[in-house]
């Protein structure tokens, strides 16, 4: 039987079946950090061949941040302020460029990409902190209307609570938000259960537990500045949002439900699903779906900011 529609690309195929022949990630964390920093950094190759981008590295406030912008240059305004992902105690470096570097070269647009502190070392709040302040060294420069925050799995969450703490500190919202693979609520429902069926390397704990992990320690999940999608009266005061997974994505039914109650607030909110696919597969640049997603976003914050 055909385990994938007729509009799953070949490419996309070929990796879903390399995929499951991998090895999985290591558990113990002393594992998983070089095990992704190379994983990320095989993927950052392929990214920087195909899409030629000006990278500086500099310290804002003590935070790391990678400045991205076109190799033919980017206007000064607008800008984009890029949140990497990684369960929040991986995905710096080379992960953070990665997600940066396509989206620049796409939209033409600088991106500022922040390295903020992982867990379990540093808790909840300590990379919203980060986020907020190379968010306001950014205003600093580029009108906040102009600024679009994105993030993908960790740093989708983490670009939520970053707008929810921007408003509590009363600083200018940013004009846009991306939100892919990730929402401020648990992992669960169909697309968590679907998961354990399509990557038989996790087993029962394939989809990760949102409320788990180490980031969360001893912060009050009910708090709408750690997540904000249960409080309708804090996400009607979100910038318009795009909303991404796959439908092989353990966070789909999140990012499902987390665009309705969007919609419910009053947000102007899109949401692209794409089938056949699974969390973060945009991070692989040879993929056409992964293509198709940079224009998404590209077209998206071009529209909005």
């Amino acid at each position: 039987m055909e385990q994938f529609g007729p509009w799953v690309s070949a490419e996309a195929k070929a990796r879903f079946a390399a995929h499951l022949g991998e090895s999985a990630a290591p558990v113990d964390l002393a594992e998983a950090r070089p095990f992704f920093a190379d994983y990320n950094q095989r993927l950052l190759d392929k990214a920087l061949k195909k899409y030629p981008v000006e990278i500086s590295r500099n310290m804002v406030g003590g935070v790391e941040i990678y400045d991205v912008v076109p190799a033919d240059g980017a206007s000064h305004s607008p800008a984009l302020l890029c949140l990497h992902g990684g369960a929040f105690m991986w995905g710096e470096g080379p992960g953070a460029l990665l997600e940066a570097v396509p989206i620049a070269a796409v939209s033409g647009m600088r991106v500022v990409a922040v390295d903020y502190r992982l867990a379990p070392e540093h808790v909840y709040p300590a990379a919203v902190d980060d986020a907020v302040a190379v968010y306001r060294w950014l205003i600093d420069q580029v009108d906040p209307s102009r600024i679009g925050v994105y993030g993908c799995s960790a740093g989708a969450v983490l670009t939520t609570q970053m707008v929810a703490h921007v408003l509590r500190g009363g600083v200018p919202l940013p004009g846009a938000l991306g939100i892919f693979h990730g929402a401020p609520l648990p992992f669960a429902g169909d697309a968590a259960r679907a998961q354990r069926l399509f990557d038989p390397r996790g087993g029962s704990g394939a989809a990760p537990k949102l409320e788990e992990l180490p980031y969360f320690a001893g912060a009050d999940l009910s708090d709408p500045l750690v997540l904000a999608a249960d409080h309708p009266e804090l996400l009607a005061r979100f910038p318009p949002s795009l909303l991404i997974s796959a439908t092989r994505d353990f966070a789909a039914s999140a990012v499902s439900v987390m665009h309705r109650r969007l919609l419910a607030a009053g947000v102007a909110a899109d949401f692209v699903l794409f089938d056949g696919l699974w969390h973060a597969h945009h991070m692989d640049v040879d993929l056409p779906e992964s293509v198709e997603t940079y224009a998404i976003v590209a077209e998206f914050f071009r529209k909005r900011l």
